[in-house]
């Protein structure tokens, strides 16, 4: 079977069968054509001939500018493709079948102190401008929000009067978000004095710039690295670091993990366990501080 009839063959079938969404479609194909690429580059063009230790060829040119993280999720997607070929194709062996997946990378997430929140929320003026970019990534911090999730919200998943938002999260999970009495203050402003303003198209998003249009991941992302630099704060904070410092926070307060996971939306808690990392590696921290000084103390 010529392996692009293939892929055209999968890709339908996540449209079609499994319903999948346009940016994970996209992301599948992303993958499945550099692997295919690949393929063709050593003049294999059918299905048949893809064997394991191309496969690992392959992982192994692909490793060397990418992170493990990456070469997982591109293998997961090599996963899929395959199994679905060979469940649809019996004569065809599927080459990944016992393939093992690669060592993460094993990453702390960077996050912001309460007290640099603070600063970071308290360095936007009062124009317009301003108040639209603190709502921002208030709302980014206080509710725990993915940036996409802030980029997508629409009017009507804000419900200010019972302080709740209505998120549709990775694979159109929905969850409900309480919102802090601070940021429902900020939204009723933004909405109020600018929104109402910049909303000449009748647009359904809660965020939109002076044009009236949606905002993006990229201006979330550029914005938060404009502040950090202008704050001179950690260069490692990211726009995701607010919803690292939203989890870290709660569990600093003594928050329930599994609390914490719902309102991330994560499907694992082991996922969220991450946090308890940071946790202990601060009380380490913090440890090893207190006993230094200490012994500095009893030298001298």
């Amino acid at each position: 079977m010529n392996c692009k009839e293939a892929l055209n063959d999968y890709m339908m079938n996540l449209t079609v069968i499994e319903n999948k969404s346009e940016r994970t479609v996209e992301a599948y194909k992303r993958d499945l054509d550099g692997y295919l690429d690949y393929m063709e580059s050593l003049n294999i063009i059918n299905m048949e001939d893809i064997t394991l230790l191309k496969v690992d060829s392959f992982f192994q040119q692909y490793c060397q500018s990418h992170k493990m993280t990456s070469a997982n999720r591109v293998l997961a997607s090599i996963r899929s493709f395959h199994k679905y070929t060979t469940l649809n194709h019996p004569n065809i062996n599927n080459p990944v079948l016992y393939y093992q997946s690669f060592h993460k990378e094993k990453h702390l997430p960077s996050y912001l102190e309460f007290e640099e929140i603070l600063k970071l929320l308290s360095s936007f003026d009062s124009s317009d401008k301003g108040i639209f970019q603190k709502t921002l990534l208030e709302t980014l911090y206080s509710c725990g929000l993915r940036v996409s999730e802030c980029c997508q919200l629409k009017l009507n998943d804000v419900h200010l009067n019972e302080r709740i938002l209505k998120i549709n999260g990775k694979g159109g999970k929905e969850r409900i978000i309480p919102i802090a009495s601070n940021c429902v203050e900020q939204m009723k402003q933004y909405i109020s004095l600018v929104r109402n303003q910049w909303d000449t198209k009748n647009s359904p998003y809660f965020f939109i710039n002076s044009l009236s249009h949606p905002v993006n991941r990229q201006y979330v992302h550029q914005l938060i690295k404009k502040k950090i630099k202008e704050l001179d704060l950690n260069p490692d904070i990211s726009a995701h670091s607010l919803r690292h410092s939203f989890a870290t926070h709660l569990l600093n307060g003594n928050a329930d993990l599994r609390v914490v996971q719902e309102l991330l939306g994560h499907s694992d808690i082991q996922t969220t366990q991450i946090y308890t990392h940071v946790q202990n590696k601060r009380l380490n921290d913090v440890y090893d501080t207190y006993f230094t000084d200490l012994l500095e103390e009893e030298i001298k």
